[in-house]
């Protein structure tokens, strides 16, 4: 499989969105709640940046 490096992505943002719904607490942002958050940005940046390469090495 070619795209192993966009699956990989993949499986660690979704980890990274369901330990987020799972520590959510009652509206405050608490350090452990910061760096989650900051971690599902950093994921979904790289997750970007891996789909815009694939597509322009298709073509």
């Amino acid at each position: 499989m070619k795209n192993k490096g966009i699956l990989f992505t993949i499986v660690l943002l979704t980890i990274s969105i369901g330990n987020y719904f799972r520590i959510i607490s009652n509206g405050t942002v608490r350090t452990v709640e910061f760096i989650s958050i900051f971690a599902i940005g950093a994921l979904s940046g790289i997750l970007l940046i891996q789909i815009v390469k694939a597509i322009k090495e298709r073509k």
